[in-house]
């Protein structure tokens, strides 16, 4: 991977002039808008696990640092769904849902280290994970924050539609090329009742 010729040759490959850390989703759409305006580039970020160079600022400008998104929004049991903020990192999802005795079902080798925004970003696929199937079969919806600041809603508990391409897959796996994923409504499943290790 790109990220390990990096690290060999003691090479930062690029830093962003400016770093911010939103809170909240308006403060998300702010940083968009105003990066957007200004035509300054803009890199989403979350725990920068990623081995490929995707949350490097190659054209510097702006990291936009999601960590500060976290924990679970909401946890319905009955559906088996939550949403997750996209700065939540693997271990506290996995605490939040194991108190309920829920698991996700994605675990991918980052898990310690990385985030659910960036395990979406990057369409990722966890080498555990092969039961429920890699994280784009079990993202149901997202909130994207568009490229002008503007937040929208993909997928969820709409109706089914065979009309044009399913924008909330285009978004996962986009690495933030299209906008930002700021957070996530996950399918989950209950925690089996044993575990081999």
């Amino acid at each position: 991977p790109l990220a390990v010729r990096w690290a060999v040759a003691v090479l930062v490959p690029a830093l962003p002039e400016v770093v911010a850390r939103p809170r909240t989703l308006e403060e998300v759409g702010g940083v968009v808008a105003v990066c957007h305006d200004a035509r300054v580039p803009l890199t989403p970020a979350g725990g920068r696990s990623g081995v490929c160079g995707g949350a490097v600022p190659v054209f510097g400008g702006v990291a936009l640092d999601l960590r500060g998104l976290q924990g679970v929004q909401d946890l319905d049991e009955r559906s088996l769904l939550a949403e997750v903020w996209a700065g939540t990192s693997g271990p506290d999802l996995v605490g939040a849902l194991d108190g309920a005795g829920l698991v996700l079902g994605h675990w991918p080798q980052s898990l310690a280290i990385s985030t659910v925004g960036g395990w979406a970003a990057c369409r990722g696929a966890g080498q555990a994970s092969t039961r429920y199937g890699t994280l784009a079969d079990l993202v149901r919806g997202a909130t994207v924050v568009l490229p002008d600041g503007r937040v929208s809603r993909l997928g969820g508990h709409g109706p089914r539609a065979a009309l044009g391409p399913d924008l909330l897959q285009l978004f996962v796996g986009s690495e933030g090329t299209l906008g930002v994923l700021a957070s996530l409504q996950l399918q989950l499943r209950p925690r089996p009742p044993a575990e081999l290790r």
